[in-house]
Formats: C-alpha cells, structure tokens, sequence
C-alpha cells in the first residue's frame, strides 16, 4: 500500500487548540490562481493530491477532498492510505458531507486570501443553511506548519512583451479599459487578476521553466502583480521595483505609475471613498473586495478583451502551433522507432518531448504538466507521471500525451493519442467516436451571439449515440504566452464564463475524449479561432493545430463522407506546414502515417 504523504494529522491539532471545527483549504493563492506555484500548493501539503485544482475541508476528525472528475482516480491513488474521502466538486456534495459531520454551531474557518467574494458568498449561504459559523484568519495555518521544507517564494522578474507579440501597445490597451471606466460610470477599477495585468500593462513573468524530481513547473508566465486603473487614465501599478527588469523600466512610465505592493490596500479604499471602483469578483480574493464594501460592482472587461486577441495575436499562435507541432510529430515517430525495442516510461516519455521542444530557440518552456499516459494511467484525464513508478509504454496498445508549450506569441495545448500496439475492438470504436465529436465541433456553424454552453451538445451526442460520455468540458480559451485556460468555456453548465458567446477572434480548445476506470483513455485535442462564417451573422471555426490523427485507431467505416473529407484536407496541411520542418526520417513516418486519410 502506498503511504500517504498528507499533513492532516497536524493540522487537526491545530484546530482543536483554537477552537474551530475546521479549515477550508483550497488549491488556489493569493492571487486565486490555477496553478499556483510550489510554495503555495498548500493543499498538496495538506493531503498529498497532486493536482492543479480542488478543495478540502479538513475537520477535527474527518477530512474530504473535493474534486471534479478529471481527478477521482488521481486523488484516489495519491491518498491512498490517508483518512481523506473523495466527493464531487458540487455544493450538493459539500452540503450532504458537512451536514454528516459537522454540528450546529461549529466554526469552520477559511482565508480570505484563497477565496473570491462569489465563493464566500455561497459558503455564508451554507453556513446559515446548515447552522455553522464562518472564521476569517489573520493567518493561514498551514503556512507555519510547514516549515523549513516549504519552496522559496516566487518572485520572478517581470519583463516587456513586445507589441510585435501582444499587437497593441500598453498605452491603447490601457486607454481602451479607461473609456470602459467612463462609459460604464466607475471611478475606477481594479485590476487583481495577474493574468489581466500581464496582458493590460504587456509584460510577462521571466519563468525558466524546467524538469524536476517531481515532474512540474511553475507554467504560467503571469506576472503576479495588481492594478488599479482610474477614470481619469491613470494607472497604478502595485509592484516592487526589484523585480522589474531594464526593458520594462526602459520603456517609459506613459499613465504608469509604480507603487509598491504594499500600497494596495490604502489605495483600494481611497478610491472606495471616490466612487464605485469594478473588480472580476471572481477573480479578486476576498480579502480585497472586503475594502470595497458597497462600492464594488463585478467587472470582468479586461479578461473579455484579454479573450478577443488582435491579429498579430491570431498570428503568433498559428506559428507557435506548426513549430510545437513538429517537435511532437519528432516525438511520435522517436516512439515508433523505440517502442518495439526498448522499455520506455510514461515520465521518459515525457522526459523526451521536452528535450525535443527545448531543441527550437523560440521554446520558453512547458505550457503545462507534462500528460503523458499509457493503458489505465490514461482513464485520468489529467494524469501526470511520477518520477518513480510510472508505467511503461510498452504493455498497453493506447498512450497519449497531452501537453504544450510557451513560445513568444503564442502557447500551445494539444493531446496526441496513438496506437503502439495492436489496438482492440473496443480501443478503435471509442477512440472513433471521440474522433467523430472531434470533427462535428470542428466543422461546426452557428449563429452570431451563441454561447459557449451551446456548443458542448455538438461534440457530445456523438458519444451520446453510443450511450457514452465524458466527465470534463469540451473546449476553453487560450492565452497568448499566458495560461493555457481562460475564457470561454465550452461546458454543459452554465456559468458567466460559459454563457458567454464566442466571437471572432478568439481561441478556443477542441478535446473530447472517453475514459474507462483501470482500463484506457482518449481525446483529441487540438486549437481554433473563431472566424466569420460565409453566411451573414453566423460564425465557424478554423483549427490552427496540426497533429495528426492515428488512422490505426479509427474505423473509417463510421465516418460519413463529410468526415472524410474534413479528415483528408487537414492531414494535407498537416503535411504542408510540418514537414519542411522535419528530418527526413520523421517526415518519411509522417508521409506514412497519415497517408490512410489523405487515400481514403
């Protein structure tokens, strides 16, 4: 049995020392991030669940994690052997569980600092409900808990970005946001998001990526820092000054002015006195919004206009595409060659694909943690390898990799599933069904001011034919050099970010995929842009990856003539934008490899 490598055992002393019943803790930072840096995973620290995105809630005698279903089987594996149960990442779940352990009376405490306004809002909304207080800390216990073996903080230097990349200078983008400001009647707005900042002010974190002993990086070039953005142009950008680099400090203040970060706060509540200041309330940690009081009002403008991207934009990311493309086209053929002869893990996979990346000068390192998945490791759709115990590619038919890359102009997020062995009856018909999701969202058309949700049944009913499903979102918005997950979101739920309408201009991910417990996992997963439709006020798309698709694992019978045809000219630009770029030995595998779709 593997040993859990959870901290629970500490924490729940704690709470019995303060009188609480209990602690949230989410996977979040400060600055509410999705992957947050390494010494800021307290929720790793707390149970051992290596992945991006959950919450826990730790009493004084139980403990459960909460998780959507990409994770299930992860988190089961990584606690095992811990008293952690795991539950869905629904209100529902949390009410029935809390409603099990927890008393009338109890006091469950959180950080304000790891959790936005909306999210404590439905937390108070549950304490009344179910009779439980909730207790801001000062502090976050797990932050002296953890002592000496806790990383070093994160604090990389912050550097420009060039217009040549972002397509506009800081100077527009920041006049755009103040006209928002004027026609919308705030007096200001306040910027928490890094993310925003990064792409208002056009400036990224210097992150040097790289392989560590746990198989992970630090992945999204943000720069975490705030703003604060007035009716009257100004602009105060709450950073200290060390950590700017001399091309940033070179370029001019224009309505810029540097604080440091510590000013924040007086600022906020300054300008509360002023006017109604707007906020991303989710996006903004709750003990921000708190300064605000009455004078807060949601405003997402800067993540809607960080979504639409300008053309230098739309161009950079069709570049950064056909250059990641060849380094994974190297890769799969590299597996090919060395499969049928050598024992190769999950993790040297991974290992190789990297180094093959890194070989471009323009690679600036992994978009994310490296997927790389083989038989029953791929049934978690985010499955990351360890160092230590991963499978070998070997003994299993199906194996794909999920992965991307930073390069300037654009990052890169695309799954490659393929056959390395003699694929089974049951391996070909899921994966041509994923296949077949995969074209009708590619080949879709649909009216001006759809939203993002409507979208999801498009893909999904083609699995839905066969009885099968799959338990995550079907596609999401890309950053330009930031992360790989923004808005919309193609998603059965509605929620803001996926009631929102796609609009030309915009990037968003294509990746269905179907998973059996223990057994195998596929998806396809590639990028498109939102483009103008032929037909006045509708819309389509343009796929702008390009990985091939492993004719092995498709029975082409299934596929409809239109399939077909969609199938044989994206293999010919496959071909035409990849293997000028290729070796000769890797361009020959690729002429075969796609040569069934492009005949057919």
């Amino acid at each position: 049995m593997r040993v859990a490598h959870d901290h629970v055992c500490e924490l729940q002393p704690w709470l019995r020392g303060r009188d609480l019943s209990g602690l949230l803790v989410p996977s979040t930072d400060e600055f509410l991030s999705e992957f947050a840096p390494p010494s800021q995973r307290r929720l790793r620290w707390a149970t051992g669940f290596r992945g991006s995105t959950g919450l826990a809630i730790i009493l004084r005698d139980a403990a459960a994690l909460f998780l959507d279903g990409r994770y299930r089987l992860q988190a089961e594996v990584e606690t095992e052997g811990a008293a952690i149960a795991i539950e869905p990442a629904t209100l529902e779940a949390r009410r029935i569980w809390l409603r099990r352990f927890l008393s009338p009376g109890a006091r469950l405490a959180l950080d304000p600092w790891l959790h936005s306004q909306p999210d404590v809002a439905q937390w108070q909304s549950l304490a009344a409900e179910l009779g439980f207080n909730l207790q801001m800390l000062d502090e976050n216990p797990i932050d002296a808990l953890w002592g000496p073996s806790r990383p070093a903080e994160y604090r990389p230097k912050i550097v420009d970005y060039p217009v040549r990349f972002s397509g506009e200078t800081y100077q527009v983008r920041c006049a755009r946001v103040t006209e928002h400001l004027r026609r919308s009647g705030l007096h200001a707005l306040l910027v928490a998001d890094p993310e925003d900042v990064s792409w208002l002010l056009n400036v990224r974190a210097a992150v040097e990526a790289h392989w560590t002993p746990a198989g992970e990086w630090h992945i999204v070039p943000s720069c975490t820092t705030r703003a604060l953005v007035r009716k009257d142009g100004r602009v105060t950008w709450f950073v200290d000054e060390d950590r700017l680099s001399k091309n940033v400090l070179a370029r001019g203040q224009g309505p810029v002015v540097v604080q440091s970060s510590d000013r924040l706060t007086r600022a906020l509540s300054e300008a509360a006195q002023q006017g109604l200041v707007g906020a991303n309330l989710q996006r903004t940690p709750f003990a921000l919004t708190a300064i605000l009081r009455e004078s807060a009002r949601d405003d997402d403008a800067v993540a809607r206009l960080r979504w639409h991207k300008h053309p230098a934009e739309l161009e950079g990311a069709r570049r950064a595409h056909i250059i990641d493309a060849a380094a994974v086209v190297r890769f799969a053929a590299w597996l090919a060659r060395t499969v049928p002869e050598h024992a190769v893990s999950e993790f040297e996979a991974a290992q190789k694909l990297e180094s093959l990346r890194a070989e471009h000068a323009d690679y600036r390192g992994p978009s994310m943690p490296l997927m790389s998945a083989s038989g029953p490791s791929g049934a978690q759709p985010h499955y990351v390898p360890p160092q230590e115990g991963s499978r070998v590619l070997n003994d299993h038919a199906i194996y794909w990799m999920d992965s991307g890359g930073h390069y300037p102009g654009g990052t890169t997020d695309n799954t490659l599933t393929i056959a390395l062995g003699t694929p089974k009856p049951r391996h070909v018909l899921a994966h041509t069904l994923v296949l077949k999701a995969y074209v009708a969202l590619a080949r879709a058309r649909f009216p001006s001011g759809t939203p993002a949700f409507r979208l999801d049944t498009i893909a999904r009913q083609q699995l839905w034919n066969e009885g099968l499903d799959y338990d995550h979102g079907t596609g999401h918005g890309v950053g330009n050099y930031l992360n790989i997950h923004e808005g919309p979101v193609i998603r059965a739920e509605v929620r803001p970010i996926s009631a929102y309408p796609l609009e030309p201009g915009m990037i968003i991910t294509n990746e269905p995929g179907y998973y059996v417990d223990r057994d195998f996992g596929v998806r396809i997963e590639s990028h498109m842009i939102v483009v103008p439709s032929r037909y006045s006020n509708f819309l389509e798309f343009d796929t702008i990856s390009r990985l091939p698709i492993d004719p092995r694992l498709v029975d082409l019978e299934r596929l409809s003539p239109t399939e077909r045809h969609w199938l044989g000219e994206y293999h010919r630009t496959v071909l035409r934008d990849i293997e000028p770029l290729l070796d000769v030995q890797s361009a020959a595998w690729l002429r075969t490899f796609v040569q069934p779709f492009i005949e057919y």
